[in-house]
């Protein structure tokens, strides 16, 4: 009896620790670690939020970006930080997902070491091609792949992101070879792409877009569920019979485990504030980003599922890196 009394005298007490904990938080700054370059939408949703929340918490919010070794330099400082909601990550696909798969020795576990926050904004992607191609249409880039010694050349973001793994499982699907050429974020495989280095590639709306609306690049399909109303008329990957190979990509923020539940929730609460503001919303949805926030419980299962699918997904297709 008096054993018992005890136990829940001690869970009494973690629980009354953690909630004074939250009532107490922050009492200082707050860090938000990118795992990329300055001026990508990682970077742009950081410094957006951040400015947000050192408004809301009364608290300065700075920007740390990170950049290097697939997000595993930024991931492994996170690490070693006291489980406190003080560093906070702002992370997307790879970082948060597809690098499980994809590494075969990587310095961390987004299961095991993060706690999740919120998911914050999912992007349509499109496939794009320079605007003197000669593919008019998504049907006549596969039969050129096909027609073509060696195959076409595509571009990525990076080894394991979503234009990496559209690439291969396209070539997959269709069942010819294709050259990867792996880039340090779009910029630079879109410039590639535009100048006609590279025949084509699969990017996120935001910076393939302003391309595609500038007369430079030519849209040939998006990845989305539906026809997007900036590109009413580029089908969607669905309609032409290949939707089991749209990678969606998503951004979200994290913090170190172990994070008591009530900093984590009110981490959650000002941050999905922040996505839902009208001028943090509007500045992002007209890139064509959808922003889209969640709990935590359920942002945490999401990311389970995609780990669990593209792992799967890219064992089946031989991309691993060392």
């Amino acid at each position: 009896m008096h054993s018992m009394i005890r136990r829940l005298l001690a869970a009494s007490l973690v629980l009354a620790a953690g909630i004074a904990q939250a009532q107490a938080y922050p009492t200082k700054s707050i860090t938000l670690v990118v795992p990329y370059a300055a001026g990508g939408l990682t970077d742009q949703l950081a410094r957006e939020v951040g400015v947000y929340m050192s408004g809301a918490l009364k608290q300065p919010v700075v920007v740390d970006n990170r950049p290097g070794g697939a997000a595993q330099i930024a991931m492994n400082l996170i690490k070693q930080q006291p489980a406190d909601g003080y560093m906070v990550l702002f992370g997307d696909v790879p970082s948060l997902a597809t690098n499980v798969g994809l590494f075969k020795k990587l310095s961390y576990d987004p299961r095991k070491d993060l706690q999740p926050v919120t998911q914050l904004v999912v992007s349509p992607a499109l496939v794009v091609v320079p605007n003197d191609s000669p593919f008019m249409r998504f049907d006549d880039l596969v039969k050129g792949a096909k027609s073509k010694p060696g195959g076409l050349t595509y571009a990525s973001q990076g080894v394991g992101t979503g234009g990496h793994l559209f690439g291969t499982l396209l070539a997959k699907q269709i069942g010819v070879p294709m050259a990867h050429a792996a880039y340090r974020g779009s910029m630079p495989g879109l410039t590639d792409v535009m100048s006609g280095h590279v025949d084509f590639m699969y990017d996120a709306v935001p910076t393939s877009g302003a391309f595609v609306k500038g007369g430079k690049m030519r849209a040939l399909a998006i990845g989305a569920a539906q026809r997007s109303a900036q590109f009413p008329d580029v089908p969607t990957l669905k309609e032409l019979g290949y939707e089991s190979i749209v990678p969606t990509f998503w951004w979200g923020a994290a913090v170190r485990s172990g994070t008591s539940p009530e900093v984590v929730e009110r981490l959650q609460t000002v941050i999905n504030e922040a996505m839902r503001s009208p001028a943090i919303a509007t500045k992002f949805t007209e890139q064509g980003v959808i922003v889209q926030t969640s709990s935590s419980k359920a942002f945490t299962a999401y990311i389970d599922s995609e780990i669990n699918r593209w792992t799967k997904v890219m064992h089946e297709a031989g991309m691993q890196a060392d």
